[in-house]
């Protein structure tokens, strides 16, 4: 496991093996000296020291994320541990309204959503006609590799190889 934060990587776990229980605690606690920080647990078990949040993440809302390669994975927001904590903590799905920002998408007018497949060949300008409909049309979110490449730039992670998408 690496702990990867403003462009930086660094050591900080163990590895994980098939039938685990990895828990991943945010501490919000504004006291204490693990205040703003990312722990993992295994079987309940400390596995990483407490990890600082980023300065520009403190207080800013935060969107659970599980980067993985070559597994399947359970995820699990609550309301209690899958495997008791040697603490108290609550769950996503149990944290307090202070903590969590909620927000609702909005019903299509006549209550149905709509999802659109432009189909096109390579290196035909399909991205160049998506450009301009998306401009013409910004209720629409693109969904494609190109776009899951700029969230992860924009993210703070870099490319470990050249990239040959657009």
């Amino acid at each position: 496991g690496l702990f990867m934060a403003e462009r930086r990587r660094s050591p900080c776990s163990q590895r994980f093996a098939r039938g685990q229980v990895v828990a991943v605690v945010l501490n919000l606690d504004k006291e204490g000296p693990n205040a703003n920080t990312l722990s993992l647990f295994r079987d309940g078990k400390r596995v990483s020291p407490p990890q600082p949040l980023p300065q520009s993440l403190v207080g800013k809302p935060l969107f659970p994320h599980v980067a993985f390669r070559n597994i399947s994975l359970h995820v699990h927001f609550g309301p209690e541990p899958m495997v008791p904590l040697p603490f108290k903590c609550r769950c996503l799905q149990d944290a307090a309204q202070a903590d969590v920002n909620i927000s609702k998408l909005g019903e299509p007018e006549n209550g149905k959503y709509e999802v659109l497949f432009p189909v096109g060949m390579p290196d035909e300008g399909t991205f160049q006609w998506l450009e301009g409909f998306l401009e013409k049309h910004p209720q629409y979110v693109e969904l494609s590799d190109r776009k899951i490449v700029e969230w992860a730039e924009r993210s703070g992670l870099t490319r470990q190889r050249s990239y040959l998408g657009h």
